[in-house]
Formats: structure tokens, C-alpha cells, sequence
């Protein structure tokens, strides 16, 4: 079950790297647009997010459900914001997508 939490944790960074790379990249053109690849990153954080929950709450690991409330949300917003954004094309959304990844970061690290 400790392979399962590590494998969970790799790809959830892998999707956090994907998001805010992608967003990265996108800047640098002259209209930044949400993209696929933003909804599947937000998707597998979303995934992988749910489930280091699971391994840590089996494993009897401390889980502070406050933090992991307000990040499963953000992460929730990343997705919906993509999925709309990649819809309707939206400019608003691209930021906004960049704005709730930034603070699903703050609250991993910040937060005890």
C-alpha cells in the first residue's frame, strides 16, 4: 500500500507539472488558450488527489480532511474551468485555470 501512496504522489505531480507547464508554454503566445492537455492534467491531479487520501487514510497516516476539503475542491475547479474554458473559449478561463493550480500549490505547501 506504500508503493500504491508513492505512485499516487509521482503522478500527481506529474499532472501539476503537465498543468502549469502547459500554462507556461501557452503564454508565450499572443492568445493563450485552454487546452486539452489542461483538462486531462486537471483531471489525473483530481484522480490521483482522491486517491492518496485513500492510501493515507488505510495506511492510518494523519490526514488533516480540512486541507485535503479545500484541495480535492481547487482541484475541482481547475477541472471544471478547463472543461468550460476548452468549450466555450473563453479567455477568462485560461487565467483562472492558472489561478486555482497557483492555489492548490499554496495549499499543499503552506498548509500544516
Amino acid at each position: 500500500m506504500e508503493i500504491l501512496r508513492y505512485v499516487f504522489l509521482v503522478f500527481h505531480l506529474f499532472g501539476f507539472a503537465a498543468l502549469l507547464g502547459g500554462l507556461f508554454f501557452q503564454l508565450r503566445g499572443k492568445d493563450p488558450v485552454t487546452g486539452s492537455y489542461m483538462l486531462s492534467s486537471a483531471v489525473v491531479q483530481l484522480v490521483t488527489g482522491a486517491g492518496l487520501i485513500w492510501t493515507r487514510i488505510s495506511l492510518d497516516l494523519p490526514v488533516v480532511h480540512a486541507k485535503m476539503g479545500v484541495k480535492l475542491a481547487l482541484d475541482v475547479l481547475v477541472a471544471v474551468t478547463a472543461l468550460v474554458g476548452m468549450r466555450n473559449k473563453q479567455p477568462w478561463a485560461f487565467y483562472a485555470v492558472g489561478a486555482f493550480t497557483a492555489a492548490a500549490a499554496i495549499v499543499a505547501v503552506a498548509w500544516n
